[in-house]
């Protein structure tokens, strides 16, 4: 039968470790005849790794593309349990040993998907005398839980201008808000309160929604880029033409949605993303703000900070009104990236 391990952790109150916290437990095995062993370690590693391939575009070779991949370690801590220094030593029976692990306070959380795993285990290794013998090793994934570093100041203010093309008049739609809380829980809800004076003879809509980004890095820094909208997070609220509306609306998460940092194999960020949904032929106008999914260790007290955007449609050509006029329904949306007011 040889050896029987067991690696038992400490129940946490929400089943999960968190980074600057110990991993405690209890490692028990029994060794049921005398045998050799050089030594017996326990070693607990925390470590991300990331891959993927890209087809060379340039090539007609379905085979040529390129591999990218990245490794780095955030916790490696080795103890030896046991050391042969007498090769006539023999050992059997049942032994156990209680353990703890310090993890690191700025180390990223457990992930997986297609592209990358962040993975933190402890693992068990027999190593016997003879090296012609199998060495037996046993290992247990420890779920672990990071803090996150908010990336916008809290509360957040901002707007949204649009400038309608028009012959006869001066058309602007203009958002004002104002988000309290930049940095939340898995499972909170990110609250805006939103001001839209629709100075146009337009019906439109505003739309709020949660989408995310994933940027995977290579060693040699090369980037792969991926990214959506998170489900069940929309919503959209009409807003009359001449009209002035004043609006809360709540962006969800879920627990499962969390921003990923700390790391050097990827990075996992999350906007709140505000549209005027415009009818054809204008083009919608967006704002992004940057906002953050996580624990936070410390709550910090920083300033308020203005995001401002100002979008104007200049008056499209002939030909381009023929274009639009053929493709009736395919819309399009004007983004700009966010600008600092200082």
């Amino acid at each position: 039968m040889g050896v029987m391990c067991q690696i038992l952790l400490d129940r946490t109150e929400d089943g999960v470790f968190k980074a600057g916290g110990l991993v405690t437990g209890t490692l028990k095995y029994f060794i049921d005849e005398p045998t050799q062993y050089e030594k017996i370690s326990m070693c607990f590693l925390g470590k991300g790794q990331c891959y993927w391939s890209e087809k060379n575009n340039n090539s007609d070779n379905i085979s040529d593309t390129t591999s990218y991949s990245n490794s780095e370690e955030y916790v490696n801590q080795t103890v030896n349990l046991y050391l042969g220094t007498n090769k006539q030593d023999l050992i059997s029976g049942t032994f156990e040993y209680p353990f703890q692990f310090l993890l690191p306070n700025d180390i990223p959380p457990s992930f997986k998907d297609g592209t990358c795993t962040i993975r933190y285990k402890i693992t068990v290794t027999f190593v016997k005398q003879n090296f012609l013998k199998t060495n037996n090793e046993f290992d247990v994934e420890i779920p672990v839980m990071s803090y996150v570093n908010p990336c916008s100041p809290e509360p957040l203010i901002f707007s949204l201008k649009k400038d309608l093309f028009s012959f006869k008049l001066s058309r602007t739609i203009e958002l004002k808000g104002e988000i309290r809380k930049t940095c939340v829980a898995p499972g909170d809800n990110f609250e805006m309160t939103l001001t839209v004076n629709n100075n146009s003879n337009l019906s439109i809509f505003i739309k709020t929604e949660l989408v995310y980004r994933v940027t995977y890095i290579s060693s040699c820094n090369h980037k792969n880029f991926g990214g959506h909208i998170v489900k069940d997070t929309s919503t959209m609220s009409p807003i009359a033409a001449n009209g002035v509306e004043n609006l809360i609306c709540v962006v969800p998460t879920l627990q499962n949605v969390y921003s990923i940092q700390h790391t050097k194999v990827m990075i996992r960020e999350y906007r709140v993303r505000v549209t005027f949904k415009l009818p054809f032929p204008h083009i919608n106008a967006v704002l992004e703000i940057p906002v953050t999914v996580g624990l936070r260790k410390h709550e910090l007290l920083v300033p308020a900070v203005v995001y401002d955007q100002n979008e104007e449609e200049s008056p499209p050509s002939y030909s381009s009104i023929s274009t639009q006029n053929d493709n009736k329904g395919n819309e399009g949306e004007d983004f700009r990236k966010l600008e600092q007011r200082t």
